[in-house]
């Protein structure tokens, strides 16, 4: 249950905070991503998680140890530094020069995005899938159809 409300917390956030990137910064985000394999996302996935578990609302949920944020803060910098200057030089040169000052927090924001996109997907397919078209909510919004169709005839 924790890890559902801190990733719908993730997802939230991150998806407001993408509109407000640049085109560069999206471009590189986009690039880091393709280039990123599952192991790398994982380090992405656990840096956002442990990103918002630095706020009031997930410290309410949980904690995580001061030790592990540093590690996988680490880890991230190891890995973005990677992409950044191999598969990803072009978009971050673009970055560097024509979004100097957000280019490289929006990217970053783009990636996770992306990412959580791709979990909430598969995550809410089978969560709500289920919760919200199980047999007793069909019967329910049929009756409530044909209570609407029977309104509309009078």
């Amino acid at each position: 249950m924790k890890i559902k409300t801190m990733t719908t917390l993730i997802a939230g956030l991150l998806v407001c905070g993408s509109a407000l990137a640049g085109e560069y910064a999206t471009a590189l985000g986009q690039c880091l991503y393709k280039n990123s394999n599952d192991t790398d996302k994982t380090t992405l996935t656990q840096w956002a998680f442990v990103t918002l578990g630095k706020t009031d609302a997930a410290k309410s949920i949980t904690t995580i140890p001061a030790a592990k944020t540093q590690e996988v803060d680490q880890q991230t910098k190891t890995l973005v530094t990677r992409l950044v200057t191999s598969s990803c030089s072009t978009e971050a040169k673009q970055v560097v020069l024509k979004e100097p000052t957000t280019g490289l927090r929006d990217a970053m924001v783009a990636i996770t995005t992306e990412m959580v996109k791709d979990k909430l997907s598969s995550s809410a397919k089978s969560t709500f899938s289920n919760s919200l078209i199980s047999s007793e909510t069909t019967t329910q919004l049929k009756e409530t159809g044909k209570t609407l169709k029977n309104l509309f005839r009078k």
